[in-house]
């Protein structure tokens, strides 16, 4: 292997984030990497919901159950119970971020094409 032959661009090293925090970062991409999961995260953007009011004409309910699970897996989802019902809303501010911050990249992407 051979070594750069050019001057650093800084003097500082960045602090590297650590094993761990890698390992819950890439559990939250993955948990985004699927248009379903997207959608239901965009339509909890604005606020809180059921799950009935979440399964659409073309979803079952288990498989929007399932989806709601592996969001709440990797923290992007809260829910809570209400007698027979559950609710679920967006972790935090956060997720929004995350969801706006994709959207204008692929945007980018797209108008660059």
């Amino acid at each position: 292997m051979t070594s750069c032959n050019h001057e650093p661009a800084s003097s500082t090293s960045p602090t590297l984030p650590s094993a761990d925090q890698l390992t819950r970062s890439a559990a939250l991409f993955k948990a985004l990497g699927d248009p379903a999961r997207l959608d239901l995260l965009y339509r909890l953007k604005d606020g809180e919901r059921c799950v009935g009011e979440l399964v659409g004409e073309d979803a079952k309910l288990s498989t929007v159950s399932a989806r709601l699970q592996t969001l709440l897996n990797a923290q992007l989802v809260k829910r809570r119970r209400d007698a027979r019902h559950l609710y679920y809303s967006l972790a935090d501010q956060h997720v929004v971020q995350l969801m706006d911050n994709a959207l204008a990249h692929a945007d980018e992407d797209a108008q660059s094409s």
